[in-house]
Parts: C-alpha cells; structure tokens; sequence
C-alpha cells in the first residue's frame, strides 16, 4: 500500500490531519493520535500499516 493510498483510507475513516515537521502529520482519529509519515507514491511497509492501524484503534 502507498502512503498516499493510506492516507485516503484514513480520511474516508473520518481522521482529521494536522501538518507537523517536515512531511508528517499528526492524525486524529475516534480521540486517538498518532504521527503520519506522508511519502506520497513510495510503498509503506507492513508492519508501518499495522502499527498505524493499531495505535488508533
């Protein structure tokens, strides 16, 4: 999955973005944050994907 494929899932999830340093961003979802590398058509690895899911559930 790219990270610009996540981060459209993450919207239609309802999360709200916020910018940080550089190309992150700091993601709020169902009261839960999390920061968010956004590196656009380069592929995320796995367990990146899973962590992400897992911190904002």
């Amino acid at each position: 999955m790219k990270y610009s494929e996540f981060r459209k899932w993450l919207k239609n999830q309802g999360a709200e973005f916020k910018p940080a340093k550089g190309s992150h961003f700091r993601v709020i979802l169902n009261g839960k944050t999390t920061i968010f590398p956004d590196h656009g058509s380069r592929e995320m690895g796995t367990g990146l994907v899973s962590r992400l899911r897992s911190s904002l559930d």
